[in-house]
């Protein structure tokens, strides 16, 4: 190739320059600063070209353009003569500069690395000769020193990547990835692309290897990257391209952005359908047209179009057009035969190479890019860009159109969408469905199954802020995941660590061997423990309790005792001889008249003497009294035996023992207990179990050792277990019990009443929200916060972690909260605690005496007012029936006996005042005991 020849050539003449130059130091000749003045009348000025080799590789016509410059228009220019030194390292390019200068030249252009750019700039500046920078200004590690003797031109690289911070912030791209290659310098200038967009963006360099690229896309995919950005050559983007098409029919990258210098891009390893959106620079028809004619008629290239035009190539050609129109007629060549000890540059040198610069700034031409002029003293293109949509199939491109276009004066133009607008972001979502109210699903007989709940609610938040679409399926074993001891997963977990899922939803616990496998969103939710979910205890009301202290034999008994003894005491006090009854005579009519026990004072005096009031006035005879005293003793043993039994059978429910936390659970033996099986709770306990074991092992090591000394062994002796076994006997105590395998078997054990259920308590919290009969014991325990899982490294995590706290901020997620907690829950009575005092529901039957007793004397009062009315109309009536027969059968009765016989006004017949006792009239010798006794007993016969 012709560029090889000539670095060939070039490095022969460097090498015998060198051996020239140590020649004339071995002679020791006197060295001088003259200029070879004859010369440099005698021939054009020269303008030294450094180039760099990469350059060189990627721009194969450069040398060529400098050479062919002067036959432009198609006659010879004599103004001008560019000589092209290839640069291969920096250790070989200082003595390439004084081998030219020694020669002589009027300025150098600076095509170089950012390892040689420094010295070329300071050995012009030093020989006073005009520096042509073409490289990026930070390869320099210091300010330009002599801004008057150097002229700037901004590369094309540099250029062409500002429209990429413009296509960022226009399509709001978040996950970036760069993809580029030597063909812009990225690796050696700053990574300034995207300074200040707000963008997550990682570099990836091209490799040269098959494999390594192959494996550097398989890791873009892995992370989720989205859009692609390849800043390379045509040959590295095709490569890149095709490596990305090979991996799955539908790309995993559904914008792909291309930036090359070449004019036209080819993808025949794109066989399965892919779009891009290639950038290229528009060029200016005329100046297009000029640069192709010279390239063939030059000689550079025989056959050359339109697609083979190159950035850096083009730049070339106008910079040197510049040149050459600009350059002043009266230069002379400087020259330094020994350019190593040059210090200061002669004042006329300056002067000319300022001459020159200010020629070179104040000159611009209409470049094949646009126009190329000087501006806030950097020289450069008005570039346009031009984006196309290509879409490429089986190898070629089946269409192209152009979609934008972007200036640097006013950037993109911002009328179409460079995304694919029909295509959004795709995500796949694994859940755990039935952890209310977090996520529902219901089966759809037609359809696939429908999710809601709090969680989807959120995601589909999430899906509209963020403009992306979600595919949700269910773990396979329906767990959150749990790390094994080989080390591998399950649930949720697994499926992301396998990259089959992009995101995970649910009430997913924030744990820190999670954390190792996978990233966390900021918490969606409040932190949550775990709790102890039991069935509620059963209390056992009865209006009548107070009557269940005794057994219903002993109340029948009781019963028979009373009424047995109210009759003895009337029979024992009309049978002695002594009791009042028999002895009437005896009162003297002061006071109180003494008592009669008749049956119905005897069970008047029996139920009061079981009353704090008593039962009043005792038999007067002895064997009556011990009649009493024997009821007496009997009633004193049933009220004490009555009382005690009653305080314990009403508070014993409230001396019980209860459970209310963990540490009350594992010291009784009744109620069983265990987390469901592969649940954060399992885990928690195993692990608290196995910490415990280790420390009591290490503690068992440092007491017992055979090996240790035995000062140090009595140092240890005092010295007791410090650590407790609790965990060790839960976790035993929940092996032999055994795991339920889901929430429905561990609801049903609970429902048994013998079995406590541990788990999150936002699951046990809805359990007690919709079942009455549950209830949540003690405080929560191990808590931890609620969160969103995405793969380890994956850039979802921020974007998802800004929109939550978005909605946070906005008070979206307490609205969440409300209306999916309060969706199912019921209206539960209060819980009673027993321990605050008796209840009404067990103490209410003694009221139920009170209104049974009140209502039977409100009756009892209503038939003696009744009565009181009834019965003197009926004296009344049988009186005149008796007066009649009387007077029929005795005509001679006087009138005097008709009087005394004669009822009263209130219908009641006189009785002799001598002989009332206790309300009782004796009329000749027959008992009676007034009107109110007589019609109640008269109304007893007629009923």
């Amino acid at each position: 190739m012709r560029w090889k020849s000539h670095i060939v050539a070039y490095r022969r003449l460097t090498m015998s320059m060198l051996m020239f130059v140590l020649m004339a130091m071995m002679v020791g000749g006197q060295t001088t600063t003259t200029p070879s003045s004859s010369e440099s009348n005698q021939q054009p000025p020269k303008i030294v070209v450094y180039l760099d080799e990469v350059m060189l590789e990627e721009n194969r016509h450069i040398p060529d353009i400098f050479d062919k410059i002067n036959t432009l228009s198609g006659h010879a220019v004599t103004g001008v003569h560019f000589d092209t030194v290839i640069v291969t390292n920096e250790s070989t390019a200082l003595h390439q500069a004084c081998s030219k200068l020694q020669d002589g030249m009027v300025a150098m252009i600076d095509m170089t690395s950012r390892r040689v750019a420094p010295l070329l700039r300071s050995k012009a500046g030093s020989a006073g000769i005009a520096y042509i920078s073409m490289v990026d200004n930070s390869y320099y590690r210091n300010t330009w020193g002599d801004e008057e003797l150097n002229w700037r031109v901004e590369p094309t690289s540099v250029q062409l990547l500002h429209v990429i911070a413009d296509i960022v912030r226009h399509e709001k791209l978040n996950n970036v990835a760069l993809v580029y290659d030597d063909t812009f310098d990225i690796q050696n200038t700053p990574r300034r692309i995207l300074t200040n967009v707000p963008a997550q963006h990682l570099y990836v360099r091209i490799s040269e290897s098959e494999e390594e690229t192959q494996r550097q896309v398989l890791m873009l995919k892995d992370i989720s990257i989205k859009s692609i950005f390849i800043i390379a050559s045509d040959e590295n983007a095709k490569k890149f391209l095709g490596m990305i098409n090979n991996q799955t029919v539908d790309t995993p990258f559904p914008n792909l952005f291309v930036l090359t210098k070449e004019a036209k891009l080819n993808c025949e390893r794109c066989h399965n359908k892919m779009r891009v959106v290639v950038m290229t620079g528009k060029t200016s028809h005329d100046a297009r047209m000029v640069f192709m004619q010279f390239m063939k008629d030059s000689g550079v290239a025989l056959h050359f179009d339109s697609d083979e035009i190159k950035v850096d190539e083009a730049l070339v050609y106008d910079v040197a057009r510049l040149i050459r129109s600009a350059m002043p007629s009266s230069l002379t060549s400087i020259a330094y035969s020994d350019c190593f000890n040059v210090t200061t540059a002669r004042q006329t040198d300056r002067q000319q190479s300022k001459m020159l610069v200010n020629a070179l700034k104040n000159q611009s031409v209409d470049g094949v890019f646009g126009a190329f002029e000087t501006r806030q003293d950097l020289a450069g293109y008005k570039f346009t860009i031009m984006l196309s949509e290509m879409i490429f199939e089986e190898g070629n491109m089946t269409q192209q159109v152009q979609i934008d276009e972007w200036s640097e004066s006013s950037g993109l133009n911002g009328t179409t969408s460079l995304t694919e607008a029909s295509k959004k972001r795709h995500y796949r979502v694994v859940t755990v469905p039935g952890i209310l109210p977090f996520v529902y699903k219901e089966s759809n007989g037609t359809g696939g199954p429908t999710y809601y709940g709090y969680c989807i609610e959120l995601l589909d938040a999430l899906a509209d802020l963020m403009d992306f679409e979600y595919v949700i399926y269910d773990s396979p074993d329906g767990l959150f995941g749990a790390m094994a001891d080989d080390g591998s997963w399950s649930g949720v977990i697994n499926e992301l660590i396998e990259k089959r899922a992009d995101i995970a939803v649910g009430p997913i616990s924030v744990m820190a061997e999670r954390e190792n496998v996978v990233d966390f969103t900021v918490p969606y939710y409040d932190l949550v423990g775990l709790t102890i979910l039991m069935r509620k205890p059963e209390f056992d009301y009865s209006l009548g309790k107070f009557l269940s202290v005794l057994d219903e034999g002993v109340w029948g008994c009781i019963l028979a005792a009373f009424v047995v003894f109210s009759v003895l005491i009337c029979i024992f006090d009309r049978l002695s001889p002594f009791s009042y009854q028999n002895n009437r005579k005896d009162w003297k009519g002061e006071g109180q008249e003494p008592r009669v026990f008749t049956f119905k004072e005897g069970i008047w005096f029996c139920m009061m003497s079981l009353t704090p009031q008593g039962g009043g006035e005792t038999p007067r005879a002895l064997s009556g009294r011990l009649v009493a005293a024997t009821w007496w003793l009997f009633g004193f043993i049933i009220i004490a035996t009555y009382t005690a039994n009653l305080a314990a059978f009403l508070t014993v429910s409230r001396l019980e023992t209860k459970i209310e936390s963990l540490d009350d659970l594992s010291k009784q033996f009744k109620v069983k207990y265990a987390p469901m099986n592969g649940s954060n709770a399992q885990m928690y306990f195993q692990r608290m179990a196995d910490i415990e074991k280790k420390f009591y092992q290490i503690w068992k090591d440092m007491s017992l050792s055979n090996t240790m000394e035995a000062v140090e062994r009595a140092k240890l002796a005092v010295w007791d277990y410090p650590v407790s076994d609790k965990y060790t006997k839960l976790w035993n105590t929940m092996q032999d019990t055994g795991f339920p395998p889901n929430k429905k078997a561990a609801l049903e054990l609970v429902f048994t009443g013998d079995f406590a259920f541990i788990s999150d308590a936002t699951t046990n919290k809805y359990a007690t929200y919709t079942n009455c009969d549950l209830w949540e014991v003690g405080d929560e325990f191990s808590r931890k916060p609620y969160a969103l899982a995405v793969q380890e490294g994956s850039p979802l995590r921020s974007e998802l972690s800004n929109v939550i706290l978005q909605l946070i901020n906005q008070r979206k997620l307490e609205e969440m909260k409300t209306k999916w907690w309060d969706r199912d829950k019921k209206d539960c009575p209060d819980s009673e605690d027993e321990s605050d005092g008796i209840s009404i529901q067990n103490i209410g039957g003694v009221f139920l005496v009170i209104v049974i007793g009140s209502a039977l004397a409100l009756i009892m009062l209503a038939f003696e007012c009744y009565w009181y009315k009834y019965k003197p109309k009926q004296k009344k009536k049988l009186y005149n029936v008796t007066s009649r027969t009387n007077l029929t059968k005795a005509p001679g009765m006087s009138t005097a006996s008709l009087a005394s016989a004669a009822p009263d006004s209130n219908g009641v017949k006189p009785a002799d005042t001598n002989n009332h006792v206790n309300n009782t009239v004796y009329s000749n010798g027959r008992e009676e005991t007034g009107f109110t006794n007589d019609g109640f007993v008269e109304m007893t016969e007629r009923l």
